[in-house]
């Protein structure tokens, strides 16, 4: 008897012990599923519980379906990647192979049985606008030789096609295209989204995300919601690749953070989208809490939308509350920062923001609520490739409350290549409640340093072009100070306060910058500058020491500080440290102004907050 009991609960614990190892390793299995090549990720996602982490194997996964997130999922590639230094080999495609299939008619090499046809672009009933030469751009399919984007005809027959050119006759659902693909990987894009669904807290890392039809207003990342704040909400995309998408590389939603991604040569824009529309405007208003930083975002618009339309680097609309932040954008065809229709309350800083065409660097457009632009290398953007548009390194364009100081603005030669702008024009009213008429007021530039290359022929100022509406735009906006402007001739006549085109002495004959200084001294390049310790928006006691980083070619002469720009501190030499002691309670501007041997200045700033 008593070794039966024995037995028996021997038996039990180990029934017991047997039940809590398979019920921990179903709930493991529950939380954490691996998905290998071969596998179709839709069915394992739409298979697994909300809240599972996808750990992706890698491989190419050719979707035939968008992946449809539940609350909580995590995409992670298995290989860690910091792209575009090291590759991410989990590939996730929007396209299929094609090559294999196509027939030579003697003229072009046909694929027949394509019955792919998503929506081209419409917006407001209307199409949307293409470059010259370009009217294919509103068609989301797209071809691809060894990953290079072909240019994608619009005809209602078939028309001439050329080396680097294709046509796809719908009706018929036959692809056709001059170039031989023997000995050529040749793809064409038919899933418009990689990821969408209206789930919340999704995160996606270490991925490669390409070749996707994407199209306004769907992202290839993303898609438009009825309610952003609960549909689609708080979603992070961390290091991955995306790229070779038609339209937007990702859509913005509430709450998304964008960090550290490579996003480039997509076919518009690598970031895009908003929150607010004329149906639900309350959305307009919130802080989104939208989080772009740390991103290489370059070559974007390979299909040439036309910037009128929207292209580039970032465009938003209709949204408060983003921070675009430590991000380099570079040589896309449109603006490198663009927010438009409404936007309120954004941050822009220390981003590089270089050689963008057609458009400017950084533009608040019809915008509103109180916004920061600073700590920004601005070079050279602007050059009219494609489109004669008028263009600035940092703008305000019938906006409201634009502080921009400690940025650098590098005005090169060419048409409508100019420096910064706070501009009145007649915009009309603002849609969304509280329907006003879109003004001019409350901006401020200053501390910031100007130069024009040798050649540059462009302008920096305030432009009035809407006096009937604005008589005191002037006196409504903060004259621009303390800048320092660097010139190809001294007497040149670069600046405009109003109307009228000026010489810097005209300028502030009038009352604009009149604490600042141009010189000649247009060839010596700028120093570099941060301030490392405390971060941003730390909160700090007295007393505090700051800390900061100087280096110019030239060397350094002195490192100067500010705190709500009263001098504080001048620093010959490295360290160059400043203790702050006499410092109230609140928030306060802490700057540091970094002056080279050949006598260039660039300033860097920060909000600290003394308790």
């Amino acid at each position: 008897m008593f070794a039966h009991s024995l037995s028996y609960k021997l038996s039990k614990k180990f029934f017991t012990f047997v039940l809590i190892v398979f019920c921990s390793a179903a709930v493991s299995q529950a939380t954490t599923v691996d998905i290998h090549p071969g596998e179709d990720i839709p069915t394992v996602v739409a298979a697994n519980p909300a809240g599972t982490t996808f750990t992706i194997y890698p491989g190419t996964y050719r979707l035939t379906t968008p992946i449809i997130p539940k609350n909580g999922d995590k995409f992670i590639g298995q290989t860690a990647c910091a792209r575009p230094t090291t590759s991410c080999p989990v590939v996730i495609s929007g396209s299929k192979v094609i090559g294999g299939l196509a027939t030579f008619n003697g003229t072009n090499y046909q694929v027949t049985n394509q019955t792919q046809q998503n929506q081209k672009a419409i917006v407001e009933g209307k199409e949307v606008l293409c470059d010259v030469g370009w009217p294919g751009c509103i068609y989301p399919e797209d071809l691809y030789f060894d990953h290079k984007p072909y240019q994608h005809l619009d005809s209602p027959t078939l028309p001439a096609i050329g080396s680097g050119q294709w046509w796809f006759d719908y009706p018929n659902h036959v692809i056709y295209f001059h170039d031989n693909p023997s000995g050529h990987n040749v793809e064409t894009s038919f899933l418009q989204v990689a990821f969408g669904g209206n789930a919340n807290n999704v995160t996606m890392q270490y991925l490669t995300i390409e070749e996707f039809a994407s199209l306004y207003p769907w992202g290839t990342i993303g898609v438009y919601y009825a309610d952003p704040t609960t549909q689609g909400a708080h979603w992070t995309i961390e290091n991955c690749e995306i790229l070779l998408n038609h339209g937007y590389g990702v859509r913005v939603g509430y709450g998304m953070l964008i960090l550290d991604n490579y996003i480039h040569d997509n076919g518009e824009n690598g970031v895009g989208g908003g929150l607010g529309t004329t149906s639900s405007p309350s959305n307009q208003s919130m802080n989104s809490g939208i989080v772009i930083q740390g991103n290489i975002i370059n070559h974007n618009d390979y299909a040439h939308f036309n910037v009128d339309f929207g292209a580039g680097g970032i465009k938003i609309g209709a949204t408060s509350g983003i921070t675009v932040r430590g991000n380099t954008i570079q040589n896309n065809e449109g603006e490198g920062v663009h927010f438009d229709d409404y936007s309120e309350n954004v941050f822009v800083d220390g981003n590089l923001i270089t050689d963008n065409t057609d458009a400017g660097g950084i533009s608040m457009e019809m915008g509103y609520g109180t916004s920061t632009f600073r700590n920004n290398i601005t070079l050279r953007n602007g050059a009219q490739v494609n489109a004669a548009y008028w263009n600035n390194q940092i703008e305000s364009s019938s906006s409201v409350g634009i502080k921009a100081y400690c940025n650098v603005m590098e005005i090169s030669p060419g048409k409508g290549i100019n420096g910064f702008d706070v501009l009145a024009a007649d915009r009309g009213y603002n849609p969304y409640p509280p329907y006003q008429y879109l003004v001019s007021t409350g901006n401020y530039f200053h501390h910031n340093t100007v130069i024009w290359d040798p050649g540059a022929t462009g302008g920096t100022g305030y432009f009035q072009t809407d006096a009937g509406n604005e008589p005191n735009f002037i006196a409504d906006n903060r004259p621009p100070d303390y800048n320092t402007y660097h010139l190809s001739s001294a007497t040149s006549y670069h600046f405009v306060y109003q109307t009228s085109q000026l010489n810097f002495a005209e300028y502030q004959a009038l009352g604009a910058d009149i604490h600042g200084t141009a010189d000649t001294n247009n060839t010596s390049g700028y120093p570099a500058v941060a301030i490392t310790s405390p971060l941003d928006q730390s909160t700090v006691t007295n007393p505090v020491t700051v800390k900061a980083t100087a280096s110019d070619k030239s060397g350094i002469s002195r490192v100067e500080f500010y705190v709500d720009w009263k001098l504080q501190s001048t620093v010959a030499g490295a360290p160059y440290n400043f203790t702050w002691t006499n410092g109230t309670s609140g928030a306060h501007t802490v700057a540091a102004m970094a002056y080279s041997n050949a006598g260039i200045r660039n300033c860097y700033a920060v909000t600290l907050h003394k308790q």
